[in-house]
């Protein structure tokens, strides 16, 4: 997976079952996931949306053994 991030480094895990589920259901190419702590859910949405569309999706992560 492809990613940009720009921001405070941050340790953040996610089920990988829960990510797949989401982005099953989202037919854009790319997306944009929303983070602000690890501790918070984060907020993933396509970076294009049809006029008669309004979709947001909330993922929570998982917490780290470090």
């Amino acid at each position: 997976m492809v990613c940009e991030y720009a921001g405070e480094p941050m340790d953040i895990g996610f089920n990988t079952l829960y990510v797949n589920d989401v982005l099953s259901h989202l037919e854009d190419p790319e997306v944009v996931f929303k983070l602000s702590s690890p501790t918070k859910a984060c907020i993933i949405e396509p970076t294009t949306v049809k006029e008669s569309e309004d979709i947001l999706m909330l993922l929570m992560p998982v917490r780290l053994n470090n």
